[in-house]
């Protein structure tokens, strides 16, 4: 029987919906650690240590999404389990969501595998990225497994036995781009990234979505917008785990998204401004927190 814990990272969440995906993993997992990047730590997850098998470690600040991804799953491995799990603080499972995700390694190259969703702002179902001839590919399977390029981080479940030789996640990023960063790696390295869509689940992207002609564009605060830019020109321009022609595209992408994402916003000033110096940080490398950021 496989051992699965789920690592739940959380930062001033709404503990009403983080109620409902803890029950919805709760009775799925061997144990669930919920790693708190609150600053001063949130006291209403104090709830939760009723649950015989939930663990909470606070971290009394916020040290970012890789940082504390990693700290669930270095818990993870010192007990020996076979697959960590890993959520955001507002997605809802099935109930039988890993058993059915666990079906996807019976391939033993697969060092990870995630699911189809559901964007919760438009009620659209997302795509899933392959590689490419040329670049990135979009594909929209309606059944089956498939082997892709990245996934997000909530929901996907990681092949323990891998983690040594791909690594951890990249906690110089901080936030924004981790998860794609990490799957990469594992591609490069010869390993298989599944998405399942025979699973399918709702996922809450950013604040809102905006349309900008025939394309739905995620909209984020000011200081996301810095990490997404930043983490993007850097990877674009300083990461080898990408080919040199979809590093380029992701350069020009990102490129794009300063100014689309400073139009979309409702300060286009503030946005510009963090959104240029995410351009600057990434050029030269600089990464980690955003001092100012509060």
């Amino acid at each position: 029987m496989s051992k699965t814990y789920a690592v739940v990272v959380t930062y001033k969440p709404n503990v009403e919906i983080l109620e409902k995906c803890v029950n919805s993993l709760v009775n799925q997992v061997d144990r669930l650690i919920i790693v708190d990047n609150t600053p001063g730590k949130c006291q209403l997850l104090e709830n939760f240590r009723k649950m015989q098998n939930i663990e909470i470690a606070y971290l009394n600040d916020n040290y970012g999404v890789a940082y504390a991804q990693n700290i669930g799953i270095k818990k993870a491995l010192e007990e020996g389990v076979d697959f960590v799990l890993l959520s955001d603080q507002d997605t809802i499972y099935p109930l039988d969501y890993v058993e059915k995700m666990l079906e996807c390694f019976k391939d033993d190259r697969v060092a990870a595998a995630g699911p189809l969703f559901i964007d919760a702002h438009t009620g659209k179902v997302q795509f899933f990225v392959k590689k490419g001839l040329f670049g990135f590919k979009k594909i929209y399977p309606k059944t089956g497994k498939h082997e892709v390029l990245q996934l997000i981080a909530s929901g996907t479940i990681i092949n323990a036995k891998f983690i040594p030789e791909i690594g951890l996640m990249k906690e110089e990023l901080f936030i924004d781009w981790v998860d794609m960063e990490w799957c990469w790696r594992a591609v490069k390295k010869g390993y298989k990234i599944i998405g399942n869509a025979d699973v399918v689940i709702k996922h809450f992207h950013g604040e809102k979505s905006k349309k900008f002609f025939t394309k739905n564009i995620t909209l984020k605060s000011c200081i996301r917008n810095y990490y997404t830019i930043r983490n993007g020109i850097y990877l674009a321009l300083h990461s080898n785990v990408l080919d040199s022609y979809r590093r380029a595209l992701l350069f020009l992408k990102t490129f794009r998204n300063i100014f689309l994402f400073s139009l979309l916003s409702n300060n286009f000033l503030s946005n510009l401004k963090c959104t240029l110096k995410g351009f600057y940080h990434g050029l030269i490398g600089k990464l980690g927190k955003l001092d100012e950021e509060h």
